[in-house]
């Protein structure tokens, strides 16, 4: 039996942040908004805007903040990983 994966949809209002723990490989699509992303293990933050995407280079903890309102999309995310959480 194949197991589709999910691509669970995130909405961020300016200012909240999304945790998500042991996530190298996942994709971060920034589908509306501006996102910063900080990765543990990696001394360079990123920028992602409306259209861009970022994979997740680290394991550790990512911490995804939105700099305006923003609708995510994570690609690799099981929908409701109890892993991950929402600050």
């Amino acid at each position: 039996m194949t197991h589709a994966r999910y691509k669970p949809f995130v909405a961020l209002e300016s200012g909240q942040v999304l945790s998500l723990d042991d996530a190298r490989g996942l994709r971060i699509r920034a589908k509306a908004g501006t996102l910063w992303v900080t990765e543990e293990g990696n001394l360079d933050d990123h920028v992602v805007d409306t259209g861009d995407s970022l994979v997740i280079a680290h394991d550790g903890r990512t911490v995804i903040q939105a700099m305006s309102h923003s609708w995510i999309a994570i690609d690799g995310l099981a929908a409701n990983d109890p892993t991950q959480t929402a600050a």
